[in-house]
């Protein structure tokens, strides 16, 4: 009747992060197999950056809503299945953005930063944005010029 409750013996792990309390935050779901694994997927998103990346994204999914709402765009109805093109070759992202929708700010010369680390996709970029909990100040980063959404992207390498 009072056997001891073991955590990890097979159970499905769910968290769900909000950016606020407000019901037009933004929701990460981390889903797991075992604390474990939720505890590196957790560290994960933490470490890379990704949670910056959802920001900018949303920031500029909210820009359109507004855009469209003062243009008098109105809803439509979803076409259905969609199949994307198919394409042999990718666009390169517009001069000088490193692929990011706000151009990435250069490193000044003679920074404290160093030169430009190195990826596999090449000279990695500076990035320096406002923090978005709001906590005073800006991140700095260097990020992977490989077009934003492309999966072999490096994480971000955050400068301290």
């Amino acid at each position: 009747m009072n056997e001891p409750y073991t955590v990890g013996t097979g159970e499905k792990y769910s968290v769900t992060l909000k950016s606020h309390g407000g019901h037009d935050a933004t929701w990460v779901v981390v889903k797991a197999n075992s604390i474990t694994e939720l505890v590196d997927l957790l560290d994960g998103i933490a470490q890379s950056g990704v949670s910056a990346l959802i920001g900018n994204a949303l920031g500029a999914l909210r820009a359109e809503e507004l855009l469209g709402s003062q243009l008098g765009a109105r809803p439509v109805e979803h076409p259905g299945a969609y199949t994307a093109p198919q394409t042999t070759h990718q666009a390169p992202p517009p001069a000088n953005t490193g692929g990011y929708s706000n151009p990435p700010q250069t490193a000044p010369q003679g920074s404290p930063y160093g030169p430009p680390p190195s990826c596999p996709h090449g000279t990695k970029k500076f990035l320096e944005k406002p923090y978005k909990n709001g906590k005073p100040g800006t991140w700095k980063a260097w990020a992977c010029p490989a077009p934003q959404g492309d999966p072999s992207a490096c994480s971000l390498q955050f400068i301290k």
